[in-house]
């Protein structure tokens, strides 16, 4: 039988079972299908699993990153930056990563990667610091690994930078003892389907202080007075408008269903099995290719940064050698193996940049460029990967690699 027709390795496997169709079943059954009960309890087991004060769910990752930089430059927040301000943002990252920085006026300054841990450069956010007047880091958790924290703290409370975490690949990575996207003043994640969890689609966004945790919500729904928790004030000072219908911000309809909630509510409660199970099949992986006899040293795999613990997205690894990577990922595709790129790849070199106000001037991005040209990664799965599986795939990945080596 051909491989591919045996979809010997997607990049995901289903995560879900009865019981988030049962959930959902329900949902529909109740007619409460916009946003309400089980969004609240979903964004507080969400607090509670992540210890977190503050959670709202919005509609997908990218959503919670364009609310954290809608609230960071609001004038409602006592501490915001001001227009034109620039934030550092790694040359590896998502589109929406960088896109809200922008959309909200705000200067995108890229700072190159490491290519061992697929993370920010200390170095290079250091120097764009000395050339720039940076006020913001948008720190990119790659994959379930991320920059030497201890390090980045230091940087930001030295130089008052407000840091935004984007955790939507890390969710479950922890440093010391506290989970990636709680230590800045936002941390946000994605619930897309192939990710840690999932709520089909989704996202959340975390706070820290009251202040914040109001605003989002605001923000998150029109910009109305509904949930915010001085609302019978407000409704007070503006008798002369329809207490339903009052506008105190700008804002934005990122709301999520009920149904989304719902199959998060059962989620979140299996994710720390789903996530060792990924750990697990990472380590896996990672002696299956090490002792494999077609093993030459050809693959390079990522580092854990120092004082992480982390819980990966997927399994991801550099080539060694020259390889044309359209003809490599095809013939991995032919095989049954999905793979792709390690995020965008080398962001500084996507056409829409040049677009638009996004500062390049700390390139070279030697780091972001070899992980462009030789990064890649598969999925790693939230079931347990059993010997044989593996073997196969560690197999078709080492051979393929061998016929592509120039």
């Amino acid at each position: 039988m051909d491989a591919k027709k045996e979809n010997l390795f997607p990049l995901v496997d289903s995560s879900y079972d009865n019981k988030e169709i049962l959930n959902c079943i329900e949902v529909l059954l109740g007619g409460q299908l916009t946003m309400g009960a089980r969004v609240k309890e979903f964004e507080s087991e969400f607090s509670a699993f992540i210890n977190a004060p503050y959670s709202v769910m919005v509609n997908s990752g990218s959503s919670a990153n364009l609310l954290a930089y809608s609230a960071i430059t609001n004038p409602a927040r006592t501490r915001r930056l001001e227009y034109g301000s620039k934030v550092a943002v790694p040359a590896v990252c998502w589109s929406t990563s960088l896109w809200p920085i922008v959309q909200m006026g705000l200067i995108p300054v890229l700072v190159d990667v490491e290519a061992e841990t697929l993370n920010l450069s200390i170095k290079s956010l250091k120097a764009a610091l000395c050339k720039h007047d940076i006020k913001a880091v948008m720190m990119v958790h790659v994959l379930g690994n991320s920059t030497t924290m201890r390090e980045l703290f230091s940087i930001v409370k030295e130089n008052n930078l407000i840091l935004i975490e984007d955790t939507c690949e890390s969710l479950g990575t922890k440093y010391q003892d506290g989970y990636l996207g709680t230590f800045g003043d936002f941390g946000t994640f994605s619930f897309y389907f192939s990710h840690h969890m999932t709520t089909i689609e989704g996202g959340m966004i975390i706070a820290k202080n009251e202040e914040d945790y109001n605003l989002l919500k605001c923000l998150r729904t029109h910009g109305w007075s509904r949930e915010q928790n001085n609302r019978a004030e407000l409704e007070s000072m503006y008798k002369q408008i329809d207490p339903r219908f009052l506008f105190i911000n700008m804002g934005y309809n990122l709301r999520p269903m009920e149904i989304q909630a719902a199959f998060g509510l059962e989620q979140i409660r299996r994710l720390e099995n789903m996530n060792a199970y990924r750990c697990e099949n990472v380590e896996k992986l990672r002696k299956a290719f090490l002792g494999h006899p077609l093993w030459k040293d050809q693959l390079q795999f990522p580092s854990a940064t120092s004082g992480l613990t982390p819980c990966w997205f997927g399994f991801p690894f550099l080539i060694k050698h020259r390889v044309e990577c359209k003809k490599f990922t095809n013939d991995l595709t032919k095989r049954g193996i999905d793979t792709r790129p390690i995020v965008s790849g080398n962001m500084a070199l996507q056409p829409a940049v040049k677009s638009f106000n996004i500062d390049l001037s700390m390139g070279p991005f030697h780091g972001a460029q070899i992980i462009h040209e030789n990064g890649f990664f598969i999925g790693c799965h939230s079931k347990p990967l059993d010997d044989e599986r593996i073997y196969h795939l560690v197999t078709t990945v080492l051979e393929t690699v061998i016929e592509n080596i120039r």
